[in-house]
């Protein structure tokens, strides 16, 4: 009885809390608009950015069971940063769950009204 509760407490301290992933993805997807704003005002100037570039999470989805073993979260996020392009920019992410932070895999522009 003892090793079956120190195993499932064991088990349960691997996984990452709901809360703390979100955390983590919120602190990934400031980074990564930082990181485009500063590359946007490196290569041209800050007259080109908005006064307040955001991101808005379009999907965010949670997996559990064996598909969670190594992704067990998925975002997909629009980045608004231009001032006067009428562009913006789609990432998604995948939470790696044994290494416990957003991978990147996909990226691409599209047109906004």
């Amino acid at each position: 009885m003892f090793r079956i509760a120190i195993f499932a407490l064991l088990l349960a301290s691997c996984a990452d809390p709901s809360f703390r992933v979100h955390e983590r993805l919120e602190s990934a997807l400031q980074a990564d608009l930082e990181s485009m704003v500063a590359q946007i005002i490196k290569g041209s100037s800050k007259e080109n950015v908005l006064d307040t570039p955001y991101f808005i999470i379009r999907d965010l989805r949670e997996f559990r069971g064996d598909t969670a073993k190594i992704y067990s979260a998925y975002a997909e996020v629009d980045f608004y940063y231009f001032k006067n392009i009428k562009v913006a920019e789609k990432r998604k992410f995948r939470y790696d769950a044994r290494r416990r932070y957003w991978d990147r895999y996909f990226k691409e522009w599209f047109f906004i009204n």
